[in-house]
């Protein structure tokens, strides 16, 4: 267990280092080059179909999503009272982030 512990603390720090120049280029993107005021699921839709916008964005859902819920398994496992405990949380917090890319998938896909 030991060894996933120290695998997971090191994803939480990868997350962040891919999350910050994801998050700045998403905003780059969405406020200046494309503008707010063509927001459109048509326009939007257009350029999700492109490619590029969309491996940004499950990049950035898998960035973000990862670094959230290791953060939260992180933070719980301060109060697990046992290696059970401590267990059960990391494969709930692993659980909830499968199940937050698998719907963030699903929403991207609308957009196809």
């Amino acid at each position: 267990m030991a060894n996933l512990d120290l695998t997971l603390w090191r994803w939480q720090r990868y997350t962040a280092l891919a999350a910050a120049p994801l998050v700045v280029a998403h905003v780059v993107l969405q406020y200046w080059v494309f503008g707010l005021d063509n927001a459109t699921f048509d326009a939007v839709s257009a350029r999700v179909k492109g490619g590029i916008i969309l491996t940004l964005d499950v990049l950035l859902l898998a960035a973000v999503a990862g670094h959230g819920f290791l953060g939260l398994r992180g933070m719980l496992q301060d109060y697990a009272r046992s290696s059970q405990a401590a267990a059960w949380i990391t494969r709930v917090t692993l659980f909830l982030f499968v199940a937050t890319f698998a719907y963030g998938l699903v929403a991207l896909i609308a957009f196809l």
